[in-house]
């Protein structure tokens, strides 16, 4: 067991740090942070068919906050053998997202 934070870690490592091409931890930070706004935008847009919308809600249901973005890079911070995520996050990230991020209720 390590909870939400080493099960994200594992599978952020396992899922592409090979080629040209390194992942920063901003970036991937970056890519939680805007997945996680992109879900809220499916959930609330009332033009999309309702089985993706809800399809949104349940996931998003399920995906870490940035709260928890940031609480799991702290966390993995002490574990150099995993991905890092960067602590920052900036709010030019979430440009173009009309409902924000996903934040902690």
């Amino acid at each position: 067991s390590g909870g939400i934070g080493l099960q994200i870690a594992v599978l952020l490592k396992t899922g592409g740090t090979s080629g040209a091409h390194m992942t920063t931890p901003d970036e991937r930070t970056r890519a939680l942070v805007q997945a996680g706004a992109f879900l809220k935008d499916l959930r609330a847009d009332h033009t999309l068919p309702e089985s993706i919308r809800t399809e949104a809600h349940r996931l998003l249901r399920h995906y870490p906050s940035t709260g928890d973005v940031r609480r799991i890079a702290v966390a993995i911070g002490a574990h150099p053998w995993l991905p890092l995520l960067s602590i920052e996050q900036d709010p030019d990230w979430l440009r173009g997202y009309r409902h924000g991020a996903h934040k902690d209720f």
